[in-house]
């Protein structure tokens, strides 16, 4: 049996690049010991939580996956935007009245809201952009990186989507004109991972910058921005002196506008990966002195230009080394000669060192010239504390806090750094990844502030920006908000005691600053997968970095709660006792709780270990209940694995797929025999025999096309009907078997009305109306309500994002379709008869 303590230790990361390493240096000075009793729960946390709490490499690498095409190299927003073209051709579906409206014709208002978001407003998601209208500190943008823009007018009390039918909600960079806070700038697309993810996967990639003028009512893109060099935008500022001028970190080096975006010039060109990936410009000078930092998982640099609103103006290297990865930047506004830097560690091919943790925090007392960097602190400083900044800190101290377990250092400073100087004190400065830390003597020593284990007493995982309450002054007013994986979260008291010594890192109580969630509303919560409980008043799911999370109607949409932790991937309910679930987490866990979610068993025995080795399973591994005997699951790696008494053991089922990983699975209503397992690579493996199915038996096998096979479904009213839908851009993406899966045909693939050309992730039938066909995409749900013949875009009061899974559960004498979306949380909307 695999024991998710063990996957502690590995760290955060898994993925080559980012091994971990024995911690070697001294401790600061002991400090008393925390609560006995509080200590006890965390260590009940750490043993229970299937750790690491959330790998975002291997995510974006299992959603690069989905879409790609090995050694084919494809335009993607090239795709999309040809597939939105399409989109605005056909008619519109409102599935609560069963109407179509035509291409073209609005939408009456009866109709618009059908769809209900379920939420979670509460847990929030990764969160990268995030500002402060300067006249109104009520009044606040974030922005989901796969869940677009939002806007609170209260603080965070309240929060609404702006523009979800953008032809792109991968949102990572907001800026806003001081002079006039209706105008607003938002660049599209991630770009912090990998060169490989960031090639091939969509959900990464933006479409340029858009533009409104009117608050966020209304945006426009600029379709000077509709070019390679904008696919990733990282950061976006504006010129102090002009707010028409604005710059722009992109994949290809900083862009500079001076007509308000309308047209652009490449100031800065660099080839480095990841390009630019952060922007600081001093706002006590008219020249337009802006520093970049470019180059995240090879060498980095820091250059200045000091008067870059002057044409031709030349940009300088002013601070380099060995070994210094991505580069996060901050001036000090009370003394703006004053600059710090905090890089990652990047060294080629090595294995056990920092990678991806920290390198060093640097500062310039010069105005960032060449020559004035000097290192506050490196990874090598005697004082541990100091050198997890970039790290799990929880992870580096196990054995001081008292946890069961090795420490070791887990770093993730590539995806998730954080830097901000205190507004009135160069010498208090914040940073940070998975937890935050504070500085109070410019750089040289940090505390913890935020401890992610301790949520939602503290701050969650992973922070991604820092910024000021516009009336911050150190003393009366010590507010900051920071966006990161959990959404946006406030401070008001960011200069109280800080952690220090061996058991800083521990928990909460080290420190005196709270937290407050302001996520109400807020709904970016990104799932992979979700399950609806009879009678569809409650609804639970796997989220990326949030865990598996349970909803229902009684607490409501901003009152969602962790059950099990991780990336949550696939969940089933047993229908037969609804208090027994089965939960799973990143590449294979699967756990079983008997009492609603609120303790649980691993759920593995009999799955050997090959199987469950690296390479053997994917990221999100599938599993099904079967729906005729809630004691059978089946579960899917190089193998079809089965149980027959709800997870206590299980059985290999099929000879071993050479061919592929396990991706999709089905069973067939009234038919437990029948069951079809899908493929990484296109392949799709029947029987009509699996009751009795053993390691020796062969499964009948068919290609429909190449690709990646995201989902399998039975129609409940003809077990010969086999529906599958692929995610990969090359082929059509949704098929249909009339025999059980041996002979296939593309369905809604020719004429005028046929489907986009998209990535689809799941199809569900009505149960009351075989010809009535749902289908999850990249950007919504289509709907044929003609056996597959013609198909209509559902977008009344629905949202333009990634739609995971889909399933319809009766409430009452109607039927409700459900939607599990990546990025914009759970949606229910009733269905007509």
């Amino acid at each position: 049996m695999r024991r998710f303590l063990i996957v502690l230790l590995a760290g955060l990361l898994t993925a080559p690049t980012f091994f971990t390493a024995s911690i070697l240096w001294a401790d600061a000075p002991e400090t008393p010991s925390l609560d006995p009793a509080k200590l006890q729960r965390l260590q009940e946390k750490v043993q229970r939580a299937p750790i690491p709490p959330g790998q975002p490499d291997l995510a974006a690498l299992y959603m690069a996956h989905q879409r790609a095409v090995p050694g084919v190299e494809i335009d993607a927003p090239a795709l999309y935007e040809a597939a939105q073209r399409h989109l605005r051709t056909l008619p519109s579906y409102s599935t609560r009245s069963g109407v179509e409206i035509p291409a073209g014709a609005a939408i009456p208002k009866a109709e618009l809201g059908t769809w209900e978001s379920l939420g979670p407003g509460n847990v929030g998601g990764r969160t990268r952009a995030l500002v402060l209208d300067p006249r109104d500190e009520r009044i606040m943008y974030a922005a989901g990186v796969s869940g677009g823009i939002w806007k609170t007018n209260d603080g965070g009390a309240n929060w609404r989507p702006l523009a979800d039918l953008m032809p792109n909600i991968a949102v990572s960079a907001l800026a806003i004109d001081p002079r006039d806070p209706r105008i607003l700038y938002a660049g599209t697309g991630e770009g912090l991972f990998r060169e490989m993810i960031r090639e091939t996967a969509l959900p990464l990639r933006g479409a340029g910058i858009f533009k409104t003028t009117n608050g966020g009512r209304t945006w426009q893109r600029l379709q000077s921005t509709l070019g390679f060099d904008f696919r990733w935008v990282n950061d976006i500022v504006l010129s102090p002196s002009d707010s028409r001028r604005l710059y722009a970190a992109t994949r290809t080096g900083v862009w500079q506008s001076r007509d308000g975006g309308e047209t652009w010039n490449h100031v800065l060109e660099t080839d480095v990966m990841g390009g630019c990936l952060d922007l600081a410009i001093r706002t006590d000078r008219g020249a337009d002195t802006i520093f970049a930092a470019c180059g995240t998982f090879e060498q980095a640099t820091i250059y200045r230009n000091r008067r870059a609103r002057e044409a031709d103006s030349p940009w300088e290297a002013v601070h380099t080394e060995e070994g210094m990865g991505r580069t996060l930047l901050a001036i000090a506004p009370s003394n703006q000669d004053i600059i710090y830097a905090l890089s990652t560690s990047y060294v080629a091919g090595a294995s056990r060192n920092f990678n991806g943790g920290l390198h060093a925090v640097f500062r310039s007392d010069g105005a960032g010239g060449a020559g004035t960097w000097r290192a506050t602190v490196r990874n090598s400083d005697p004082n541990k504390l100091n050198t997890v900044l970039l790290s799990n800190p929880l992870i580096a101290f196990l054995e001081a806090c008292g946890f069961t377990g090795t420490s070791r250092y887990s770093n993730l400073g590539w995806h998730a750094a954080v830097l901000a100087v205190d507004p009135v004190n160069p010498e208090i400065v914040f940073a940070g990844g998975v937890d935050t830390f504070r500085s109070d003597n410019g750089g040289a020593d940090w505390g913890p502030i935020s401890f992610w284990l301790d949520e939602p007493a503290s701050l969650h995982a992973d922070s991604h920006i820092i910024v000021f309450h516009p009336d911050y002054n150190g003393t009366t007013n010590q507010t900051f908000f920071i966006g990161g994986d959990g959404g946006v979260w406030r401070t008001d008291n960011a200069r109280a005691r800080s952690g220090s010594g061996t058991r800083a890192t521990c928990g909460s109580e080290s420190s005196d600053v709270r937290w407050t969630a302001l996520n109400n509303g807020y709904g970016v919560t990104q799932f992979y997968h979700g399950a609806v409980f009879a009678g569809g008043r409650r609804y639970l799911g796997g989220t990326q970095d949030n865990g598996t999370i349970l909803g229902n109607d009684t607490r409501g949409s901003d009152d969602w709660f962790r059950i099990w932790g991780g990336d949550g991937g696939y969940a089933a309910i047993d229908p037969d006792n609804p208090a027994t679930l089965y939960l799973s987490s990143q590449i294979g866990a699967l756990v079983k709780s008997t009492d609603g979610g609120r303790t649980s068993v691993d759920a593995v025995a009999g799955i050997s270990d090959d199987s469950q080795a690296a390479g053997e399973v994917l990221f999100i591994v599938p599993f099904v209940m079967d729906p005729n005997d809630s004691q059978t699951l089946w579960y899917g790696g190089r193998h079809a694995w089965r149980t027959t008494n709800g997870a206590d053991t299980w059985q290999r089922a099929s000879v071993r797929f050479d061919s592929g990983r396990t991706s999709a699975i089905a069973v067939a209503p009234g038919n437990p025999n029948r069951v079809a397992f899908g493929l990484e690579n296109g392949v799709i493996r029947t029987t009509d025999q699996a009751r009795t199915a053993n390691s020796t038996t062969n499964w009948t096998t068919a290609t429909p096309r190449e690709g990646f096979v995201t989902w399998l479904a039975y129609d409940p009213n003809n077990p010969q009907r086999l529906y599958a839908t692929y995610a990969t851009f090359t082929g059509h993406h949704l098929w249909r078997s009339e025999d059980a899966g041996v002979t296939w045909a593309p369905l809604g693939a020719t004429g005028p009305r046929r489907l986009p050309n998209l990535p689809m992730h799941t199809v569900v039938v009505d149960p009351r109306n075989s010809r009535r066909i749902f289908v999850g995409t990249d950007i919504g749900v289509m709907v044929s309500t003609d056996d597959g013949a013609t198909w209509a875009w559902e977008r009344t009061g629905f949202t333009n994002t990634v739609v995971e899974s889909l399933e319809v559960v009766p409430i009452g004498a109607r039927n409700f379709l459900f939607a599990f979306t990546h990025g914009r949380g759970a949606w229910r909307v009733e269905m007509s008869r």
